[in-house]
């Protein structure tokens, strides 16, 4: 199958397939083996089907029907991409879930295997195979041969003698190595067996294997084999995504360093639009722009997600992301909506800042400062150890429910430590789910992203990454309080102040602004080179 064919054309050719092969009905979910968010082009099997770039979404293909279903954040984006592709678009939440989809037909799910992908797609990328490479302590915190132990121990207390790791972003962390297998998110695709006596395995791809580390693999007593041997059992539930959630204090110091180079390149990013006859920028070379000026940082080891850089209309598409057919200029008015971030040597960062580039209309100014409250009302909170993100979720949408507004995605997530941007095992969402019930704990990266988005016009959002932190208030005599959380806001970057409705905020909103921007003026001002840059930012971070 060429890959000049059309989604229909594939679509054709797959239940042609189908018909030879007996099979009524085929699901083609948006994953690989190792269940990452983001997937290797070698396993770009729905993408490739259906046109649909989307990072979350299942293709489910009968002989009369196909359907691609997906979330909120991606459906203004389906529908453009699915035109003439002969998938129709399902809502997540909104329409019946695939399963029920299914149920109502009397089809049970079946997938296409790997054989069966290789036949229909001919020119399937070849499977990843970067080098691995070594953390060194001074970004780690915890070496490798602590972290196996603390597992070996977990093993013993649960009366088991092994343990398969299949989640890329456990295995790298608790190994402290990296690689390049997967875009944005520095891993390596593998299999990890522990054991609770002997030699632990890891089943990877041999040439990947230097043997600098090979030898540091030996000395903590792990072999290697063929990544195709690894055995087919289920990945064991381990306590590992809620260790690496909690960082330890080096890595906190890394996060907060890697924040403050994060916001040198982005106040120098935002001068120069700033300054910029912006007619001629697009949305591309404005992402591209903001890159190269990360990439001029200490340390920078690539971008932590795809950027997400919508203007006006576009930045009504949550998780816009724009390709060369899809780009168009700026112009000198309404909103650049800018989400992004990096990996650094010591740490990772996600930001969004929602950027005016000319005068704006009262609607506009009014809903940026909405947005703006809800992310504060959620930064300035303080909470009693063992509350959720489903408690704390509903601080960033108050404001914004009283004049009718609501955003389908989750207000934060957590944030790994130059491993996924999207990190469990907690979030702040208004769903039930068992991320939302799941404690928060002191040392945990969380965002803070509410938005407001109305459909082909513009969109909203403001976004810092966090750090969870013991408050500094004692639990009242008597009473039944214990110890009490706050955030640490770790990015470091101004809020643009032009577009805000002073009138609309608090005074414990207002102040907090303006010591947040008289913190980033203070942290960023020292390692700014060019005086254009330190006057922009001297500008930007005055009290309001």
């Amino acid at each position: 199958m060429a890959s000049q064919q059309s989604s229909a054309d594939k679509l054709a050719a797959l239940r042609s397939w189908m018909k030879d092969a007996g099979k009524p009905v085929i699901v083609v979910p948006t994953e690989d083996p190792h269940g990452s968010e983001y997937v290797p082009a070698h396993w770009k099997t729905r993408e490739w089907l259906t046109g649909f770039t989307g990072s979350a979404g299942t293709a489910v293909v009968t002989q009369q029907e196909a359907f691609l279903w997906t979330d909120s954040r991606y459906w203004l984006a389906a529908e453009e991409q699915l035109r003439g592709s002969g998938f129709s678009l399902k809502r997540d939440l909104v329409d019946e879930s695939v399963d029920e989809w299914l149920r109502e037909r009397g089809l049970k799910e079946e997938r296409l295997s790997e054989t069966d992908i290789d036949a229909l797609w001919p020119e399937r990328p070849d499977f990843p195979l970067s080098q691995l490479e070594i953390v060194p302590m001074e970004y780690a915190g915890v070496s490798a041969e602590d972290k196996i132990e603390r597992l070996r121990c977990w093993l013993g207390e649960e009366g088991r003698t092994s343990c398969l790791v299949s989640s890329l972003a456990e295995i790298a962390w608790l190994l402290n190595l990296r690689g390049d297998d997967i875009p944005y998110t520095p891993v390596f695709i593998s299999y990890l067996k522990v054991r609770k006596e002997g030699e632990h395995t890891l089943y990877i791809h041999r040439e990947q294997v230097s043997a600098a580390v090979e030898a540091y693999l030996r000395g903590l007593n792990i072999g290697l084999a063929p990544y195709e041997n690894a055995p087919a059992e289920e990945k064991t539930e381990t306590p590992i995504p809620f260790w690496r959630a909690v960082k330890n204090p080096v890595e906190q110091e890394g996060y907060r360093e890697a924040h403050i180079r994060d916001g040198v390149a982005m106040v120098q990013f935002l001068r120069r639009l700033d300054e910029a006859d912006v007619t001629q920028w697009t949305e591309i070379s404005a992402d591209r722009t903001l890159e190269a000026l990360r990439a001029q940082q200490p340390g920078f080891r690539g971008l932590s997600f795809e950027t997400i850089s919508g203007y006006g209309a576009h930045g009504a598409i949550v998780h816009y992301e724009p390709t060369p057919d899809t780009d168009i200029p700026l112009e000198p008015r309404s909103f650049l909506l800018l989400d992004s971030g990096g990996h650094y040597e010591c740490g990772s960062t996600d930001i969004t800042r929602t950027i005016p580039l000319g005068p704006l209309t009262d609607e506009e100014r009014h809903v940026y400062t909405l947005v703006l409250k809800g992310h504060l009302q959620l930064q300035n909170v303080i909470f009693p150890e063992g509350t959720c993100g489903l408690q704390l979720d509903t601080l960033a949408r108050m404001a914004m429910w009283r004049e009718g507004h609501d955003y389908g995605h989750g207000t934060g997530h957590g944030v790994g430590h130059r491993l996924e941007i999207h990190e469990g095992p907690c979030q702040f969402r208004k769903n039930v789910r068992r991320d939302t019930l799941t404690p928060f704990h002191e040392g945990q990266t969380m965002t803070d992203e509410p938005g407001i988005y109305l459909a082909g016009r513009f969109g909203v959002r403001h976004e810092n990454t966090m750090l969870i932190c013991r408050a500094e208030v004692d639990a009242y005599p008597g009473g039944q309080g214990g110890r009490f959380l706050c955030f640490e806001p770790l990015t470091m970057c101004p809020y643009d102040k032009r577009p805000i409705v002073k009138e609309m905020l608090t005074m414990e909103e207002l102040t907090w602004l303006n010591q947040y921007h008289a913190k980033v003026r203070e942290t960023l001002l020292p390692r700014l080179q060019d005086p254009k840059d330190r006057e922009w930012l001297i500008s930007a971070t005055s009290p309001l």
